[in-house]
C-alpha cells in the first residue's frame, strides 16, 4: 500500500515536470514570435545555440577526427521542450493511471 502511494507520489511528480518543461516549450514559441513580428525574422535558436549560452562543451574525443558537438541536433529549441514535456507529461499520466486500476 505504501509502495503505491510512492509510486502515484513519482508519477505525479513526472508529470509536472512534463506540463513544466511543455510550458516552457510554449513560452519559448510565443517569445520568438514576438520577436519575428517586431524584427520580421525569425530568430534562429535551436538546441546547439542553447547548449553554447548554457557555457557547456561537449566532450572532446578524437575519433577520426568526430566532434561530439555535431551530435547535438539543429533543432528549434522551442520543438525540442515540447517533446520532451509531451513524453513526461504521458509517462507520469500513463502510469498514474496504470497504478489506478490496480
Amino acid at each position: 500500500m505504501i509502495f503505491k502511494r510512492i509510486a502515484r507520489l513519482i508519477f505525479w511528480i513526472i508529470e509536472g515536470l512534463g506540463a513544466l518543461v511543455g510550458s516552457a516549450g510554449i513560452v519559448l514559441l510565443y517569445v520568438s514570435s514576438l520577436a519575428w513580428l517586431k524584427t520580421g525574422t525569425w530568430p534562429a535558436y535551436n538546441l546547439q545555440t542553447f547548449w553554447a549560452d548554457l557555457h557547456l562543451q561537449p566532450p572532446h574525443v578524437d575519433w577520426m577526427g568526430a566532434s561530439l558537438s555535431a551530435l547535438i541536433p539543429k533543432v528549434e529549441c522551442w520543438i525540442a521542450f515540447l517533446i520532451v514535456g509531451g513524453f513526461l507529461f504521458i509517462l507520469g499520466f500513463v502510469g498514474d493511471g496504470s497504478l489506478e486500476g490496480s
